[in-house]
């Protein structure tokens, strides 16, 4: 529907001898039907931050590691992370698809749990695939002694 300018209502009727209050009454209904139809303002999301869980296998950490993309809020804690995706596991698996086909380990939990449960309590997995995570030195190039 075209918008058009309230001056440019309140100009016509009255050109065309509509009363002046019952000019009055039409716009105050048109400015109160324009305030329903406003749009509502969202929330802002929380800001998020990213981590990287890191699968450690029961012989300790090995040189070649995996792990999963995960977002939080950035009020959040990250050692809650953990945590707060077992507790879903643990209501996954006490629902009938859940007995059906249980998660087991941290890995399925990644892969298999509904986004919908994650984001009910603020944690986004961003990779459902593990990644591969290298640990590199900080230095870049080799260092000039001096001769």
């Amino acid at each position: 529907m075209a918008k058009v300018d309230l001056e440019l209502v309140q100009r016509i009727l009255k050109e065309n001898g509509v009363d002046v209050r019952l000019t009055a009454a039409i716009l105050n209904q048109i400015r109160e039907a324009a305030a329903e139809e406003a749009p509502v303002e969202r929330e802002k999301p929380p800001k998020k931050e990213y981590m990287v869980l890191v699968s450690e296998p029961e012989g300790g950490l090995p040189k070649d590691l995996t792990g999963w993309v995960i977002q939080y809020p950035e009020d959040g804690d990250p050692r809650d992370v953990s945590d707060k995706i077992a507790e879903i596991a643990a209501t996954f698996n006490g629902s009938p698809k859940g007995k059906r086909v249980p998660v087991t380990s941290f890995g399925d939990a990644c892969q298999s749990l509904p986004p919908k449960l994650l984001k009910e309590r603020d944690v986004w997995v961003k990779t459902r695939e593990p990644v591969r995570v290298i640990a590199v030195k900080n230095t870049l190039g080799r260092r000039r002694t001096a001769e």
